[in-house]
């Protein structure tokens, strides 16, 4: 049995809030697990703490799919279907800006964010091949394949999901565009860290912010810089 999670998730909260004139928590995020903060054990499992206001913690209890904390990522393993699970389903019914900073071993069907069953919503790097990146919004007849003009590659890098008030899809790798797709309606159920089936292989997550809005340019820049000096990201 593991111990209870004894960390202080409001001085944690504190401290980033104190490190710099800019905060993630200025924007109102939805979720924002940040990099080597509120990671821990709990009960028979392991969490990471949401430092958002709202506290939507992610957590796994079952030893087959937890993962483990690392040198401040979260680490999946290869072909154990690794994953975290958020404590309340978000909704992002309309625009919303997601970015997660990860370290991929492979890029293989490699399900970063996804719903209950990994399989209504996900979004997926690598979906046949390096550059293609698949995007379902809770169906299969939501479903676009957008070719990358780069591969995301197998570096620590901050990869990001724009989806505006017309459903126009915008993905870039540390601030650069890489792909578009018009007209995805649908609402992404924001359930899971990786997934518990096409999940991530062998990989390390660093961070996670997810905006159930779109964010202007400015706040984007601000947020990807924020993500990038904490994780010692080049752009």
């Amino acid at each position: 049995m593991k111990l209870a999670l004894t960390m202080g998730i409001n001085s944690r909260r504190e401290n980033l809030e104190g490190m710099g004139a800019f905060n993630i928590n200025d924007l109102s995020p939805q979720i924002w697990l940040a990099f080597n903060t509120g990671q821990g054990n709990i009960t028979d499992g392991i969490r990471w703490n949401d430092q958002s206001t709202n506290e939507n913690h992610a957590s796994q209890t079952n030893d087959d799919h937890e993962g483990a904390f690392s040198s401040g990522f979260y680490r999946t393993d290869a072909g154990a279907n690794d994953h975290l699970e958020f404590a309340t389903q978000v909704d992002l019914t309309g625009a919303y800006y997601v970015l997660m900073a990860i370290d991929l071993s492979e890029q293989s069907n490699e399900t970063f964010l996804s719903s209950t069953n990994s399989s209504t919503s996900f979004m997926r790097l690598g979906q046949g091949g390096d550059t293609t990146f698949r995007l379902r919004h809770n169906t299969a007849s939501n479903q676009t394949d957008i070719t990358m003009s780069t591969a995301f590659g197998t570096d620590l890098a901050i990869f990001e999901v724009k989806r505006d008030s017309s459903n126009n899809i915008t993905v870039f790798k540390n601030g650069t565009q890489v792909g578009t797709a018009s007209s995805q309606a649908g609402t992404f159920e924001v359930n899971q860290i990786s997934a518990h089936s096409n999940g991530l292989s062998s990989a390390n997550i660093a961070e996670v912010v997810v905006f159930n809005k779109l964010i202007s340019s400015g706040d984007a820049t601000n947020v990807r810089n924020d993500i990038a000096d904490r994780n010692s990201i080049t752009l």
